[in-house]
């Protein structure tokens, strides 16, 4: 599964990029959810690298 750190800036990018939806936004950052196959499509995605595998 990945994880998004506080690094990210909810641009959305990730989200848009997920193809089981499995991206969010919360309060202070978008989390990833369990829905999470872990492809990796938001990694790359992320313009600030806040998504890592954890």
């Amino acid at each position: 599964m990945h994880v998004i750190s506080d690094e990210c800036v909810k641009c959305g990018a990730c989200a848009s990029t997920c193809p089981t939806g499995a991206i969010e936004e919360g309060e202070t950052k978008y989390v990833v959810t369990d829905s999470c196959i872990d492809c990796g499509a938001c990694e790359s995605a992320c313009p600030t690298g806040a998504i890592t595998a954890e």
